[in-house]
């Protein structure tokens, strides 16, 4: 084979390795900028997610502060009979609490029963009202376990996202100039390799 035909056999094939390797590199670079901006949207998604828990929780804070406050200001039989109506769901008629007057030869006022008259329409609200406050209770209690567990998964999923943004941008310092080091010497060898034979 001639040296001419030689020559132009490896310059083609150098050229076409040149242009497998500026495709792939395209290639990388296309994915890497779609990973990176698919990473930059759950990013978002999760900071919104977190935004809407501390509404959420700050929320929740200050109607059980509130619910905490009311508790404290009820100390006596009285006011307590004079608050649970507030505290009832809406019923068709109202509930009267009585609390006997003390009398001089009367028992200690604590002792003496107090008496609530319930209209009989109230009692289905009432019951169902209790019911619902038992299932709030358990559901409660369920939420703040699940919540406890998403932010397990977040702190994962954001673990995730920062590996993957370090894997797409090459990752670290070291790996990268390594990798660069390899690519710099295959070409180095390609080169030589063509040079040489180009001196035939």
């Amino acid at each position: 084979m001639p040296t001419t035909t030689l020559h132009r056999i490896l310059l083609a094939a150098a050229f076409l390795a040149l242009v497998l390797l500026a495709d792939a590199w395209r290639s990388a670079r296309n994915d890497s900028a779609q990973l990176a901006d698919t990473l930059a949207s759950q990013k978002t998604a999760l900071q919104q997610a977190a935004d809407h828990e501390k509404q959420r929780d700050a929320e929740l804070s200050a109607a059980l502060a509130v619910i905490a406050a009311q508790k404290h200001k009820v100390q006596t039989p009285q006011q307590a009979a004079d608050a649970i109506p507030s505290v009832l769901p809406p019923l068709p008629l109202p509930i009267s609490i009585h609390i006997p007057t003390l009398t001089p030869s009367a028992k200690p006022a604590d002792d003496l029963p107090a008496t609530i008259s319930i209209p009989q329409l109230d009692l289905k609200p009432l019951y169902d009202d209790l019911q619902d406050c038992r299932a709030a209770s358990l559901l409660g209690a369920a939420a703040q376990k699940d919540l406890a567990d998403e932010r397990i998964r977040t702190s994962a999923l954001t673990q995730e996202r920062d590996a993957a943004i370090a894997a797409a941008h090459g990752g670290s310092f070291w790996v990268r100039l390594k990798r660069q080091a390899k690519w710099f010497a295959i070409g180095i060898a390609v080169g030589a390799a063509a040079t040489a034979v180009a001196h035939r």
